[in-house]
């Protein structure tokens, strides 16, 4: 006896395969979602922080090249800014860096660990080994006198030196390691898209399947309930091929009627679904999609699919913006360089070059350049050399003062000056439909070694992004250095030219020095005869008669040592005090030796005889001031040779008092 299949049981049947298909497609979907979670945790928490810290590490190689140059060439004076600034890269910047760089590295492939610790080697050991050698080397002011550390350490910093080769070669490596990171969070990228892309294809199949499921009950419970399900049998036929019926179904209050009104709902989200994927799968990722609820895995798992291409598309776009600003600010720097290296020999051509391509490779519409002019030192002026796409007639001045106008004021700041707003008629074009004026201009200083050398302005009717300001204050270094080179040719070319003109006359002149060599030789002899005869009677002056040395305040600057042995006393007594408080002890003495002082001040030698008082002994001394010219003629000291004439005048006293006897 066949077993009788109730209704109910029909529908305990049909919804429990369309259960299963349920379950099955959330657990694929939760599947599914994990694993791009997992995808995106990857990008954020290991590729996006690999990529940063290389970057970083890479700017630091690259600044420290620049500072342990400034080191050598620059930077004489110790602990400067840029000193101290290398130290703190290799003492804390540096040491902070590698222990991040280690700690991400630990998620890395052994492969890319290894290209990381033979950079970090690098680093460690051979560059900034190398760096220390040099900074130890040109510690002190003194160090950078020694041409032999001068002859050892500059060519370790020269193209093709020790460290630029060692700098260079860790750059590669960097980059190297760093397109490996970045292929990989590409591929990555690419994976978590192909799984939203399976993903979309799985959302249609499992539609499909549940269909089919449904159709299956619907026959199986068809012959007690063929008319109520009737139409719930075409709504499914068409869901089979594929089509989301337009018009809902009307259904009855009953079992039927619930399972209608439920397929309804059904084919409503399923459309909003398809139609959101269909959105999201065109890359409009602004379109507009609500889950049914906290516990909608397919519609949570479609919006956070959403949010992680969008963030993904915007990460991509922002590279490779930043890519293509990096590529051209490098073909331009390269192009212009060209230019700057081909042209060094005349500031005129050199001048309209750089300006023809500025404004075609910045898209503006006219520029011009000003260069210094210091021919007059009194007087200084910014001269324009040349200008591309200005009108002559209209174009108010071609020449500025050093602070006048925008010119003036770019010069004096160093920075650049970009105005939105220009003053009226400051500019004009003109061309076949007419005269316009330009709605930006930007001019930037060409400085080097902190001097500027002149101003590049630019005009345009577009506004001018900040990339390419960045890339104009570059240019103006590179500029300004080729201005200051031309400069120095030209200057050389004077002088060559000047010394070839006086090369003919000191030819001339030749014979008649080598004469008077012979006879300066010989009365270099002569010198050093009477030097060493000067010496003799100077070191007879010394063992005879006490000298003191005046300054031209009459302010004791050096004592010998029979000067101290006649008076008595010790050489702090005399040094740094004044001659006349020593030696004049009265009014009349004091004004007696102001009018000695001033006979000597005009050369004239004078003999002074003083009583004065040393540690309470009473002393007499007979002085013999002479005023001492330097061999520019300048009076530079007084030169006073002493003689104690204590006992000569204690003896006369005796055979005076004898007389009187």
């Amino acid at each position: 006896m066949k077993a009788r299949l109730t209704i109910s049981n029909k529908l305990l049947i049909g919804f429990g395969s369309l259960l299963l298909v349920v379950i099955i497609n959330g657990l694929v979907t939760y599947s599914t979602s994990n694993a791009n979670r997992k995808l995106n945790e990857d990008i954020l928490n290991i590729y996006n922080p690999s990529m940063t810290s290389l970057q970083e590490c890479k700017a630091m190689v690259n600044n420290s090249q620049m500072l342990i140059k400034n080191w050598v060439f620059i930077e004489v004076v110790s602990d400067t800014p840029d000193k101290k600034k290398l130290q703190n890269m290799h003492e804390v910047q540096f040491p902070k860096l590698q222990n991040e760089l280690l700690t991400i590295s630990k998620n890395w492939t052994e492969e890319e660990q290894a290209m990381l610790n033979v950079i970090l080697t690098g680093i460690n050991d051979t560059l900034f080994r190398d760096h220390k050698e040099i900074m130890h080397a040109l510690r002190e002011f003194s160090d950078y006198e020694d041409l032999m550390v001068a002859w050892e350490i500059k060519p370790m910093v020269e193209d093709g030196g020790q460290v630029i080769d060692e700098t260079n070669r860790i750059l590669a490596e960097i980059e190297e390691l760093t397109e490996i990171i970045s292929s990989k969070t590409e591929d990555a990228n690419m994976e978590m898209a192909a799984s939203f892309a399976w993903f979309q294809k799985f959302v249609v199949y499992s539609v499909v399947v549940i269909a089919i499921v449904v159709l299956i009950v619907s026959l199986i419970t068809t012959r007690s309930i063929v008319v109520p399900v009737y139409k719930l049998k075409e709504f499914l036929i068409s869901m089979t091929k594929g089509i989301l019926p337009k018009e809902k179904l009307v259904t009855n209050n009953d079992e039927i009627g619930d399972m209608g009104d439920a397929l309804n709902g059904f084919i409503e989200s399923l459309r909003r679904t398809s139609e959101f994927a269909v959105e999201i799968g065109n890359g409009n990722y602004n379109a507009d999609y609500e889950a049914l609820g906290e516990d909608d895995m397919l519609g949570n798992a479609l919006l956070e699919m959403r949010k992680n291409l969008q963030a993904s598309d915007e990460a991509n776009k922002k590279r490779q913006k930043e890519d293509e600003i990096r590529n051209w600010t490098t073909k331009g720097l390269a192009d212009f360089g060209d230019i700057l290296r081909h042209n060094s020999e005349n500031m005129d051509v050199l001048s309209s070059n750089v300006m023809r391509r500025l404004v075609d490779y910045l898209g503006v519409n006219q520029g011009a350049i000003y260069i210094l002019n210091e021919q007059d030192e009194a007087n200084p002026f910014f001269e324009m050399k040349s200008a591309v796409a200005y009108n002559r007639e209209k174009y108010l001045k071609t020449n500025f003062g050093v602070t006048e106008g925008l010119v003036g004021r770019c010069a004096f700041e160093k920075l650049p000056v970009y105005l939105k707003e220009i003053p009226e008629e400051y500019i004009k074009l003109t061309s076949g439909l007419g005269g316009a004026e330009p709605n930006y201009l930007l001019l930037v200083p060409l400085v080097i070694n902190e001097k500027v050398l002149g101003v590049v302005e630019v005009a345009s009717f577009n506004e001018i992004p900040q990339y390419q300001i960045d890339f104009m204050q570059t240019l103006g270094e590179n500029i300004a250095s080729t201005i200051s080179s031309v400069r120095i040719s030209e200057q050389t070319n004077k002088l060559l030219s000047e010394s070839k003109m006086r090369g003919e006359e000191l030819s001339s002149q030749e014979e008649e020095l080598r004469q008077n060599m012979e006879e300066l030789q010989a009365t270099q002899e002569e010198a050093v005869r009477r030097e060493g005869e000067m010496r003799l009677a100077t070191d007879a002056i010394n063992n005879t008669l006490g000298t003191l040395d005046l300054d031209l305040n009459g302010n004791i600057i050096a004592v010998n040592d029979m000067m101290l042995c006649l008076s008595h006393v010790d050489e702090s007594e005399f040094v740094g005090k004044r001659f006349v408080d020593l030696y004049a002890n009265s009014e009349a003495a004091k004004e007696k030796f102001e009018e000695v002082w001033n006979k000597l001040m005009i050369g004239e030698s004078c003999v002074y005889e003083y009583v004065t008082c040393f540690q309470d002994i009473e002393m007499s001394f007979m002085h013999s001031l002479t005023p001492y010219v330097n061999p520019s003629g300048e009076l530079e000291k007084v030169f006073d040779l002493v003689v104690n004439t204590t006992g000569q005048k204690e003896t006369m006293a005796k055979i005076a008092a004898m007389s009187a006897q």
